[in-house]
């Protein structure tokens, strides 16, 4: 990768660099690209506009703005955040206290019942809200006041360290009842307000990767395509307990910041782009054109920083 750095002022600086990847045999035909902004101060009445020189298949922007900064946009884990959870819950055929939610930090990712037995699993079902007397059967109920209320589950983990939810469903009467778990999200929440990352998200679907684990008799945990669920048959062994466990979770993750899509191979060539800042400021832009191809990559960042005042 080859870098030159120019200074045009005292209060704006840019970067421009190429780098890309050519399988042998190939001819570089000279694709190029390059961009220019207008001005580097401007009122926030005013949009930041760009000039565009060479056909790339694809721009992108980063505007330099949070979630949409180039310098995080491989930052997969940030300190700090506030953990929240929800999910919502439906039992079909009878009511019944059978369902647990439980948080571990060592369980050593080993689906199996000696290792669940193992491991220190801190109960927090009664953080959560469930179905009750009230509720028709059959019916999700969010395990928040409302449906879009986060509860806090901070300090049930540990900064940096990774940890699993599950859900246990233990079997004590001989009824045929199923317990439904779906909507599962679970964010964390920085101090500026102004990051929200998704840990688990499951806004419409079920979410991520879950392990049975069972103990007494064969897991009756079942995936759909909306949904998590575990049927209690009259069959069933009274006493038998069926885990559900999530893949390992870091309460830091954070998904990393991604460009605004200016344009795609199938669009004409652009010569033109502008972006509205919402905030005073400075900011560091970044445009990359790319050209791809079979066997072939080459890339274009040209970076500005933009006052807004």
């Amino acid at each position: 990768m080859n870098i030159r750095q120019f200074v045009f002022s005292l209060f704006t600086i840019v970067t421009f660099y190429s780098c890309g990847k050519v399988t042998p045999g190939f001819i570089d035909k000279g694709n190029s690209f390059d961009a220019t902004v207008d001005a580097t101060n401007i009122s926030i009445t005013d949009s930041a506009s760009f000039s565009f020189v060479g056909n790339a298949d694809i721009i992108t922007f980063y505007s330099g703005q949070t979630g949409n900064n180039f310098d995080n946009r491989d930052r997969i884990f940030l300190a700090g955040g506030q953990l929240k959870m929800k999910f919502e819950t439906r039992v079909v055929n009878q009511l019944a206290d059978t369902l647990d939610v439980f948080i571990s930090t060592d369980f050593g990712g080993v689906y199996d019942s000696t290792n669940v037995a193992n491991a220190t699993w801190n109960r927090i079902t009664n953080k959560f809200l469930y179905p009750d007397a009230n509720t028709p059967l059959s019916t999700f109920v969010p395990s928040g006041a409302t449906q879009g209320d986060l509860v806090d589950i901070s300090s049930n983990v540990i900064p940096g360290k990774p940890f699993y939810l599950a859900y246990r469903y233990d079997i004590t009467k001989q009824n045929n009842i199923e317990w439904s778990i779906a909507k599962l999200g679970m964010y964390n929440f920085f101090s500026n307000g102004s990051i929200t990352s998704t840990v688990i998200d499951s806004s419409t679907n079920n979410s991520g990767s879950f392990a049975a684990v069972s103990f007494g008799e064969p897991s009756r945990w079942v995936k759909t395509s909306t949904y998590y669920k575990c049927i209690n048959s009259t069959s069933s062994t009274i006493g038998a307990s069926h885990w559900y466990i999530s893949k390992p979770l870091n309460p830091d993750a954070i998904a990393p910041d991604l460009p605004i899509n200016v344009k795609n191979i199938t669009q004409s060539p652009l010569s033109k782009f502008k972006f509205k800042y919402s905030t005073p400021g400075t900011y560091k832009a970044v445009i990359i054109g790319s050209y791809k191809r079979l066997n072939y990559e080459k890339i274009f960042a040209k970076e500005f920083f933009i006052t807004v005042q």
